[in-house]
């Protein structure tokens, strides 16, 4: 009888043990299907987001994005009246030409690509010569009407004119201010421009004849060297002088005596290139009797070339209207650039005379 006790207890803690495992393994395969997951040891692969494809741009030699690269340009006539300043859009610019128009009051065209500008302006009336550099690039024109000269050769060469006078607000507005006169407040943007010249059925992409252009990574900055350039247009207003910044490889532009500043960014205007070309011009009236200044762009003449601390004695030459202007180093080798932004500043043979450019080290003489 005691034997049956004991082999009946015996069962019983066997059947409890197993019972026990079995729960147990349950248990653990649940917990290891359904419970929290351990992520430690598991190797995690990010899949790094694709950067966009880039290349250079044929305008200025930076490297942009594919679809931008060679985007028509497009040329803005912007004044530079003391009333107009600071303008606003010419930072985005890849090209910046400055000219005297009348009275020693210079103006702008600059030329955009692959950068938008939200806003661009004070945009001004059109001068013949701003059409000739126009056509070197085969360029959508943007501008406040013009001189009649100016507009009978947009009229004749049938010019991608983008005239406000034509397209009024559908692409341009005025933001008037106190103190200022009508004639210094309209505005346009980039993108307002090239929706107008794609719903004329224009061809959006460019066609021109572009520089060439240095590798940055190629081209040794030599910090010791100080730059300073002067070019006094007229008045002391108009008169302009960069410094290179050999940190940035860029050239700080003043106007007036003052930092010339984007008036949407307060940041300033510092171009990787600067051309000074020296052109004849001669003073005349129009048709209609107003007072005019033609300027000699074909042919040849005398430039300074300044980039990464350096100059450069140059010769430019331009064959026909439509033909670019290239320049040429002493000896009679085509002159590379860097990729960046370009300012020329285009002066008559006596302020190109005048012009002071100092190049020194910055180093000291023990």
């Amino acid at each position: 009888m005691l034997e049956k006790k004991r082999k009946k207890r015996f069962l019983i803690i066997s059947l409890s043990i197993l019972f026990g495992l079995a729960i147990g393994a349950a248990g653990f395969v649940a917990y290891k299907q359904y419970g929290p997951q351990k992520t430690e040891n598991k190797k995690i692969t990010i899949k790094p987001s694709p950067s966009p494809q880039t290349t250079a741009n044929p305008l200025d030699g930076t490297q942009v994005s594919k679809d931008m690269a060679n985007r028509h340009p497009l040329a803005i006539i912007i004044e530079n009246h003391s009333q107009a300043r600071p303008q606003v859009g010419l930072d985005k610019a890849s090209i910046v030409y400055e000219a005297i128009s009348e009275g020693g009051i210079t103006r702008f065209m600059a030329i955009y690509g692959p950068q938008d500008a939200q806003k661009a302006g004070p945009v001004r009336s059109l001068r013949t010569y701003f059409l000739d550099w126009a056509w070197e690039y085969n360029a959508f024109i943007a501008h406040v009407g013009g001189n009649i000269d100016a507009l009978d050769r947009v009229s004749q060469e049938k010019a991608l004119d983008l005239d406000e006078f034509a397209l009024g607000d559908k692409a341009y507005w005025r933001e008037p201010e106190a103190g200022k006169a009508i004639e210094h407040t309209m505005y346009t943007s980039t993108e307002k421009l090239y929706a107008q010249a794609q719903s004329k059925g224009w061809d959006m992409k460019g066609d021109f004849t572009s520089f060439k252009f240095l590798k940055t990574k190629d081209f040794k900055i030599n910090t010791s060297i100080k730059q300073e350039i002067i070019i006094d247009f007229s008045a002391p207003q108009y008169k302009v002088s960069y410094t290179w910044d050999s940190l940035n490889n860029n050239y700080p532009r003043t106007l007036a005596g003052a930092a010339h500043k984007d008036r949407n960014t307060g940041n300033q205007l510092a171009p990787t290139n600067i051309i000074i070309q020296s052109v004849n011009r001669t003073e005349g009236l129009t048709r209609i009797n107003e007072n005019s200044w033609t300027m000699q762009t074909i042919g040849e003449g005398k430039a300074y070339i300044l980039y990464g601390g350096q100059k450069f004695d140059a010769t430019w030459k331009k064959t026909d209207l439509k033909s670019r202007t290239m320049f040429y180093d002493s000896s009679g080798k085509e002159i590379s650039f860097l990729p960046g932004q370009f300012w020329y500043e285009i002066v008559p043979p006596d302020v190109f005379d005048k012009i002071s450019i100092k190049t020194e080290s910055s180093t000291p003489t023990p």
